[in-house]
């Protein structure tokens, strides 16, 4: 996302970068054959929705995010409250380092358009990190220790890197693109999970509850979705199989950051 008014947007994004850097009953089961998101494919010109048809092709690493014991469990209410609680403090740091991947791309915006959707989403993710996370923060007795200076899984190490890298080193098209799988999957994950019939007592609901609520083409999902492909509709070939590559890897790195966490899969010591 190339901008007459960036210098006016420059201190700004200073301005966000320091503050951002360190400082039952069994359930249905779920119909995971399909895709779920009422996503309409559309023609522009004489392409196809080009992001939409990456998202169904990788739908098959969707469906395994959803099956992944995590969730299944999550699902059922019977998921182990520890593991939950190392979620939280993981999602907790992932979710400050997908703001800093947002101011990252705020400043490398190449039109106020961006910039400004850049700028709304990092207040997003702050509203995010304050009406949901504080909530299971206390709930759980989560420290400040835990929150500034958290035991950072493999996979939430490596999802973190990736995200930056590409943010900072390639086209701000890339890095809008690496960004979208965590918009869309949680979004799905929510809609699949209101599927399935709901387990009473389920101390995990409210949680659930809160993603894949608002009709997909209101969404804030979509709008990312739909950025993302005038993008990809004006990009070269090459910068398109960029797009592509940083889609499908931070779709595996989602999968592998709810695989680490429910395997405990830390640092060798």
């Amino acid at each position: 996302m190339r901008n007459r008014r960036l210098f006016s947007i420059v201190p700004v994004v200073l301005c966000l970068l320091s503050a951002l850097l360190p400082a039952c009953n069994t359930p249905a089961p779920l119909d995971t054959a399909k895709t779920i998101a009422p996503v309409e494919t559309v023609e522009s010109g004489d392409s196809q929705h080009l992001v939409q048809q990456i998202w169904e092709d990788n739908y098959s690493i969707y469906r395994k995010m959803l099956a992944l014991p995590y969730n299944q469990e999550l699902l059922s209410g019977k998921l182990d409250e520890a593991v939950f609680r190392d979620y939280i403090i993981q999602d907790y740091h992932f979710c400050q380092n997908y703001k800093k991947v947002h101011a990252i791309l705020l400043a490398r915006a190449p039109d106020e358009k961006s910039a400004k959707f850049m700028l709304n989403y990092i207040k997003l993710i702050d509203s995010e990190i304050e009406s949901l996370h504080a909530t299971y923060i206390k709930t759980y007795g989560i420290t400040e220790k835990e929150l500034t200076d958290p035991t950072e899984y493999p996979g939430t190490e490596l999802y973190n890197s990736y995200l930056i890298k590409t943010a900072t080193l390639e086209p701000f098209e890339v890095g809008l693109m690496a960004t979208l799988p965590c918009h869309w999957v949680y979004y799905q994950v929510g809609i699949d999970m209101k599927k399935a019939e709901k387990v009473p007592g389920n101390k995990y609901q409210a949680w659930i509850d809160q993603y894949g609520t608002t009709p997909w083409e209101q969404s804030e999902v979509k709008k990312v979705v739909d950025l993302a492909e005038e993008y990809m509709q004006s990009a070269d070939t090459e910068t398109r199989l960029k797009m592509k590559t940083a889609f499908v890897t931070a779709m595996k790195l989602e999968y592998m950051f709810w695989d680490g966490i429910y395997s405990r899969a830390k640092w060798v010591e």
